[in-house]
């Protein structure tokens, strides 16, 4: 930003003003608060000083304090009240206690020997809390503007000598310049402020949104928490692996950029399709993408949410060859057990699944057929009467025994 408007107030959009004067309602009522207090406070305890000028005067001057502190107690008493703390009253509120508080300061100087000369500095003890309880310096000068021209009328009614008057008048005025300045420079503050942490609540959404792209919802509020290590031992989860028959191939024919746009594409809509079943997104490796449900915070139906994800990703990758013009297969493998898993790295961390479950998984789509969904018994086992599945028969897996296969082939 040009130095030329650092002392400018910031112009806000009319929704962000309105969200502006929301946050400086929050600030500004409790130290409204906190000033009328303090009034009451000095009007109370400055009786002592009535009673030092002139022994006299209680008669005199005591009903107009109590009624100022009357006021104060009203107006402590009105910022409880929700509907009228909205700025304009709040406006209209200080207004009137401010030209009061004039009105009756002045009254009780005109009844003390030399009042307005001894006593006429104390109307900026109320002048200091102006700036820090309206917004903007609008506000801060129809606050101020009772208090600068009731001590003056007053006592020019009350036959004031030329020197009280000209004495009052460069106490109160230069007292109200000062307000108004500061006023202007705190409205400058609070509005970079306010900037300020727009902006920080904006990048902290972005982050949110970009962390809970990478993470589960309750893996990520595990994270933000400091939780170190960040493992879980899952019994019962179905994992799911797909591939892109023929892929490897066609990307050895296009541009890096093609190549990025179709992947993009069609992993966007797996994307999609997995937050609608309720499954968490693991990872993509090269051209393969992989899929988990049963986690922690996932659905409790894994086996019947992963089922319903894989059919669905076969629906969507027929469309997205159709829509690209493509001959590609899709392979899938679905297989259910359990797994670890957990957060690993520090600066680029990653959320990913370990154990035979996931191997077996993996082993379930690189041995499978092209086009089709290949589960394995475990997971066929899990799987209600409502989907229907045919043998495909026992296939060979590295490390393990021969294991039964079958391919899913719909629901209901």
């Amino acid at each position: 930003m040009s130095p030329n408007f650092v002392w400018r107030p910031i112009r806000f959009t009319p929704q962000n003003e309105r969200a502006y004067v929301e946050q400086m309602e929050l600030r500004v009522v409790p130290l409204q608060r906190l000033a009328c207090i303090i009034g009451i406070a000095a009007f109370a305890g400055y009786q002592l000083w009535d009673l030092l000028l002139d022994p006299q005067a209680l008669p005199r001057t005591a009903p107009i304090r109590l009624a100022v502190i009357a006021l104060f107690t009203a107006e402590f008493v009105i910022t409880f009240v929700p509907s009228l703390r909205r700025p304009p009253y709040l406006l209209m509120q200080n207004i009137a206690v401010y030209t009061f508080l004039a009105v009756g300061f002045s009254l009780i100087l005109a009844q003390l020997p030399n009042g307005f000369l001894a006593g006429v500095s104390g109307f900026l003890l109320g002048m200091i809390f102006i700036p820090v309880f309206v917004i903007g310096t609008v506000q801060a000068v129809a606050t101020l503007t009772p208090l600068v021209l009731s001590p003056l009328l007053v006592m020019a009614l009350a036959g004031a000598t030329r020197l009280e008057i000209v004495n009052a008048f460069s106490w109160i005025v230069g007292g109200a310049g000062f307000v108004i300045g500061f006023a202007y420079l705190l409205d400058v503050i609070n509005r970079r402020a306010f900037q300020l942490e727009q902006l920080l609540e904006t990048e902290k959404n972005r982050s949110e949104k970009l962390l809970l792209n990478i993470l589960p919802v309750d893996i990520a509020e595990r994270l933000k928490a400091g939780e170190e290590p960040l493992a879980d031992r899952c019994d019962s989860v179905t994992v799911l692996f797909a591939d892109l028959v023929g892929f490897t191939e066609l990307s050895r024919k296009l541009r890096a950029g093609d190549v990025v746009d179709l992947l993009n594409d069609l992993f966007s809509r797996f994307d999609n399709l997995v937050e609608r079943h309720g499954a968490e997104k693991i990872k993509t490796i090269g051209d393969a993408y992989m899929a988990a449900a049963g986690l922690s915070g996932s659905r409790g139906d894994h086996v019947a949410s992963i089922a319903d994800l894989a059919l669905d990703m076969r629906k969507a990758f027929a469309e997205f060859c159709r829509h690209r013009d493509l001959s590609l297969k899709l392979r899938i493998g679905v297989h259910s057990g359990e797994v670890v898993a957990g957060v690993i790295g520090r600066q680029k961390f990653a959320y990913d699944l370990w154990g035979d479950t996931v191997n077996v998984a993996s082993r379930m789509e690189s041995n499978g057929v092209p086009g089709e969904i290949q589960i394995s018994a475990e997971t066929r086992q899990l799987l209600s009467a409502h989907y229907r599945a045919v043998p495909r028969g026992e296939i060979e897996i590295k490390g393990h025994l021969p294991r039964m296969t079958y391919l899913l082939q719909g629901a209901g």
